[in-house]
């Protein structure tokens, strides 16, 4: 390749890596929405289809940096390496990736990111039973990322005896609203020592069982995070006012739990949460931007002046790519938890204690569907949850998923 060319493509791997990055933090940041996200994803897809066509020189650039890089540079690397063919460098990487913290992610989110015959060839070959556990556990998760059904291979992972394979095939299966499967989630959801049971209660109860509540309540409770949040936040729209008010109530009284209790109230979005979220947001600084997210969404309040004590570090007008920080939550504004309060008892007599909100309306249909196509993205991923109960049928809306796709669902 010309010279002149090689920092263009350094230039790519530079971007992508970027981007990724900021868009994995944009998925679940209260300030992007559909159309945010999806344009970090043009400029992220233009960068990975440049190191693409550069060939072999756009493959070196993007394992170069891999080699010294993080988990985002390892997302370009695998991306690169399967649209490329080149079997041998993707076999490295995700036997590499194996002992790096915080890959699994990236090597999802790079199989999900393959165009369709790509895809379909690289993750059948993950899925062979001779490829190891954590291989066919990302084939698994990115087939899911996809909204794409693994077929016969999610029910034989379910089970698999490795635990980690199970886990990601338990939580596929619920995503992909594998019905067919709910006895053996429902045999797989009794409380145990591993990481897989969990995500069976999970799977089970979102796909209309109830029978796995109980099991999904004591994962809520076991403080192992991402489940304990996600049974946390589906348990909660299972139950009654009053026990739902009961458990989170609960789990806010013990800090190690707290956070858990925040992801409980914003599923639930009962303004009988509010009292304990004002004490969060007044004598816990490192959530109380959370909690002030999760006020907003019970009551519909705007987390601007004078809620307050400053304003955003950057206008929505800005680059839509740098609004994102390392956590969803750190990109709010710091909130004035007197003048919260005194919001909400302005405010209160509007807010019965028993009735669930979302952005401070009732859950009709047609305001949950407004929510998954232009609300913040926790709106969006709790919209899709709601959408999927109220059906029974389908799967669950992929609000993590790239824009175009999601935008193609809607249509």
């Amino acid at each position: 390749m010309n010279r002149v060319l090689v920092p263009i493509v350094e230039r790519h791997a530079d971007e992508a890596s970027f981007l990724w990055e900021r868009r994995e933090q944009a998925c679940r940041s209260p300030l992007f929405d559909l159309d945010a996200l999806a344009e970090i994803d043009r400029r992220l897809q233009a960068n990975l289809e440049g190191l693409v066509i550069a060939g072999d020189v756009g493959l070196e650039k993007s394992l170069d940096a891999a080699s010294r890089g993080g988990v985002p540079e390892l997302f370009v690397a695998v991306h690169v390496a399967a649209e490329r063919g080149n079997a041998m460098a993707l076999a490295r990487l995700l036997v590499g990736a194996e002992r790096r913290s915080g890959a699994e992610r990236a090597l999802v989110s790079a199989l999900a990111w393959l165009s369709d015959l790509r895809a379909s060839n690289v993750l059948d070959e993950l899925l062979a039973n001779e490829c190891p556990p954590a291989f066919q556990g990302f084939a698994i998760a990115a087939h899911a990322a996809r909204r794409q059904d693994p077929g016969a291979a999610l029910r034989r992972s379910m089970g698999a005896p490795d635990a980690g394979l199970r886990a990601r095939a338990f939580r596929a299966a619920g995503r992909l609203g594998r019905r067919d499967l709910l006895a053996e989630l429902c045999a797989a959801a009794q409380p145990g020592e591993d990481e897989a049971w969990p995500w069976a209660a999970w799977a089970a109860v979102l796909l209309g069982d109830t029978g796995a509540l109980p099991s999904l309540w004591e994962a809520a409770a076991a403080r192992r995070e991402p489940a304990a949040s996600a049974a946390c936040e589906l348990a909660v729209r299972c139950v009654g006012a009053a026990e739902a008010a009961a458990r989170l109530a609960e789990l806010a009284a013990a800090p190690e739990s707290l956070s858990t209790a925040l992801a409980g109230a914003a599923a639930r979005g009962d303004a009988a949460c509010v009292p304990w979220i004002l004490e969060v947001i007044e004598r816990e600084p490192a959530l109380s931007r959370r909690a002030s997210w999760v006020y907003a969404t019970i009551t519909g309040a705007r987390l601007e002046p004078p809620l307050v004590v400053r304003a955003p570090d950057i206008e929505p007008a800005d680059d839509v790519v740098a609004r994102a920080v390392a956590s969803p939550w750190e990109d709010l504004p710091e909130p004035d938890g007197a003048a919260i309060r005194a919001h909400w008892e302005q405010t209160r007599p509007g807010h019965a204690p028993g009735e669930r909100r979302l952005g401070g309306r009732a859950l009709t249909a047609a305001w949950v569907e407004a929510c998954l196509r232009t609300g913040a993205q926790p709106w969006r991923a709790s919209a899709a949850v709601e959408l999927l109960r109220a059906s029974r049928t389908g799967g669950l809306f992929p609000v993590h998923a790239p824009g175009y796709a999601q935008a193609a669902l809607l249509k």
